[in-house]
């Protein structure tokens, strides 16, 4: 992975949050110790999330970004959580985090065996059908693929063009938000969703935070090893 550069985007309507701020610098070091190189881009002000996000993919695209790193403005995590992300293998991968309620529930949907179990990766990650664009990786040549599926989301220039990546409305009789839209068409033009699941993820709010794992939390459902039912 040596030499490679990460785009980091972020759309927020007034300002990144310090949450962020202090999470993203102290990512930093380890990132460029790893051999990556970076980049910060921001999109302020705009009501549109998927437009948002659309702009600032090209602006990463334009960059030579490898891989693209869409992050919440209201998300915090570990220095090492973020190099895991950007590491992982996977052309889409995922971090989980909480809903901001106090019972701890995640957004996302992994994928389970029959008998209710999770899909488990050899490397200790998880197949997911549906994960939050909140704490996301995608490489460029995902891009790529999702672009060639889907022609009739693309728009601009023939020269230069951009994909609305996250486009959300109904489908088949649901409603379905931008992140899970953007799910939803990975999965089906053959993409898979990557769950790093051992992330300690923080969802903040003006007043409080949200902190969770989720990889500790399976372990503490029916069947984990940490279940105390």
């Amino acid at each position: 992975m040596a030499g490679k550069l990460v785009a980091f985007c972020c759309p927020f309507l007034s300002a990144p949050t310090r949450p962020l701020l202090d999470a993203l610098g102290a990512s930093v070091p380890l990132i460029e110790a790893a051999g990556w190189a970076h980049l910060f881009i921001q999109e302020q002000g705009c009501p549109y999330i998927s437009h948002a996000r659309a702009t600032m993919l090209r602006k990463a695209l334009d960059a030579k970004a490898d891989v693209v790193v869409f992050l919440d403005y209201d998300l915090s995590w570990r220095p090492q959580d973020l190099l895991a992300l950007i590491e992982t293998e996977g052309e889409c991968v995922a971090g989980l985090y909480r809903f901001k309620k106090a019972e701890e529930v995640y957004m996302g949907v992994i994928c389970t065996q029959n008998d209710g179990t999770p899909v488990v990766y050899s490397d200790g990650t998880l197949r997911a059908e549906k994960a939050p664009a909140g704490f996301l990786k995608i490489t460029k040549e995902a891009v790529d693929r999702f672009m060639k599926a889907y022609p009739e989301l693309t728009y601009g220039p023939a020269y230069l063009p951009s994909t609305d990546l996250f486009n959300h409305g109904a489908h088949k009789g649901v409603w379905y938000g931008e992140d899970y839209a953007f799910s939803r068409r990975w999965r089906e033009c053959g993409g898979a969703i990557t769950v790093l699941p051992d992330l300690d993820l923080v969802h903040h709010s003006t007043d409080a935070a949200y902190p969770g794992n989720y990889h500790e939390f399976l372990m503490r459902q029916p069947g984990g090893s940490n279940y105390a039912g």
